[in-house]
């Protein structure tokens, strides 16, 4: 008889911390954007299967609002993410016709999980109008609280 077992759902809480901030644009470069801030909180739920797998990602408003904090997560991207088993991180995003690109990875180090969100918005000029890095070390939730989390935020 063989076992059939199911691999657990990960569950990641992340802040998001303002590594570099790029932007071109005057409105990508307010005050609460700057390198060091925590400008957003993400949060991750996949399958750590260390092969192309399905994320959903949640977030915590928007990066252009300074009053984020206030506001309920909201499922922004699911999809398959690619895998490289060398580096051991999962990578995905999406790109809207060149007026918005977004992209993630989430990586495993050790046990210990660190993401990279990258986004970029064309204002009116160049998609680099609106160039944000942002990256941290997650921590990881049990479902109950990841649950709870993503319905009443980090406040």
């Amino acid at each position: 008889m063989n076992a059939v077992v199911a691999t657990p759902y990960s569950y990641l809480s992340c802040k998001q911390i303002m590594k570099d901030n790029l932007s071109e644009d005057d409105f990508g470069k307010q005050d609460f954007l700057n390198n060091g801030n925590y400008a957003s909180h993400i949060f991750y739920k996949f399958k750590d299967l260390k092969k192309k797998t399905t994320i959903t990602v949640y977030q915590v408003g928007e990066f252009w609002e300074s009053d984020w904090k206030s506001k309920k997560p909201k499922q922004i991207f699911k999809s398959k993410f690619e895998y490289d088993k060398k580096d051991s991180i999962y990578s995905g995003g999406e790109e809207v016709t060149g007026k918005i690109s977004s992209g993630y990875g989430v990586q495993n180090i050790n046990g210990e999980y660190f993401q990279t969100t990258i986004f970029k918005a064309n204002t009116g000029g160049t998609i680099n109008d609106f160039h944000l890095i942002m990256d941290s070390k997650c921590e990881v939730v049990d479902k109950k609280n990841f649950n709870k989390l993503i319905k009443n935020g980090i406040n």
